[in-house]
């Protein structure tokens, strides 16, 4: 994969986002088995098609069989400090027609992925988070067709990721819910290719 979308985010990046390689598959899960970290988090399993709980052989092959199959817009990253140390992650997969997410349902005919951000917890409160995900949100829109891009916060329990998400250019979509209550505290956050082309 060309990654000079890395390379064009910044003259001298505090953290930069690259393609997982099958050594950082015991990092993440470690990272996904951190309370602090999965506390209002998900890993994915169905997007992903493998998880914490797969053996590192299997879930290399499975994620080496759906990157083939999909393309870039199916893509684990890892985010690391300058030294090459891993330090978080952000995955993207994208979405059937019909996909729903409690009230939210993917646009018809969008071509559209969904994904998040995570990082260890000793980075947090650094701006690396913020750093990283406008990387994702760059090699999303730069080696993909999508047109719309979705992340599912946490609103009440992890205010902070709401943050990092807006900082990258992401707003909140209030979907249609009987009696005003939310799914679980989590609501979708959209960024629309044209919203990326005015504001990277």
């Amino acid at each position: 994969m060309d990654q000079s979308w890395v390379a064009s985010t910044m003259a001298a990046p505090n953290a930069a986002v690259t393609e997982m390689e099958k050594e950082d598959l015991p990092f993440l899960r470690d990272l996904w088995h951190t309370p602090e970290v999965m506390r209002y988090a998900d890993e994915f399993p169905g997007l992903r098609h493998w998880s914490k709980a797969s053996g590192i052989a299997r879930a290399w092959d499975a994620y080496q069989k759906w990157r083939t199959e999909l393309g870039s817009k199916y893509t684990q990253l890892i985010v690391r400090l300058p030294n090459g140390t891993p330090i978080g992650e952000s995955f993207v997969a994208p979405l059937r027609e019909g996909f729903t997410f409690g009230r939210w349902k993917k646009p018809s005919g969008v071509r559209a992925v969904m994904g998040d951000i995570k990082l260890v917890p000793a980075y947090w409160g650094r701006g690396l988070g913020t750093e990283a995900m406008r990387q994702v949100v760059r090699f999303v829109f730069i080696e993909t067709d999508c047109e719309l891009f979705v992340v599912p916060p946490h609103v009440s329990g992890n205010p902070a990721a709401v943050r990092v998400y807006e900082k990258a250019g992401f707003v909140p979509t209030f979907a249609k819910r009987k009696e005003g209550r939310r799914e679980g505290g989590h609501r979708i956050m959209e960024l629309r290719r044209t919203r990326f082309e005015e504001l990277y």
